[in-house]
């Protein structure tokens, strides 16, 4: 399963929880296979997970499952 895949399978499963969507950033609790995570994306495309230990990451293309669930989360909330 790709990276992607699982993101859609936290997204499709309720897992992306406490979802709060602000100017500068969002910010979520992902319920992963293993644990909880906390989860921050910025526009600029820097990311957060405690999956990494809370360091800050600006490689889009290789973001997180965590964090590549909620940007699907955001998306699909969006008008």
């Amino acid at each position: 399963m790709t990276r992607a895949e699982k993101a859609q399978r936290l997204v499709d499963t309720g897992r992306v929880r406490n979802l709060h969507v602000y100017t500068f950033c969002a910010e979520a609790r992902v319920q992963g296979d293993e644990d909880t995570y906390d989860t921050i994306i910025y526009p600029s495309g820097l990311y957060s997970c405690t999956c990494i230990w809370g360091r800050y990451r600006s490689d889009t293309h290789a973001r997180c499952v965590h964090a590549l669930a909620v940007k699907l989360a955001i998306e699909r909330n969006d008008p």
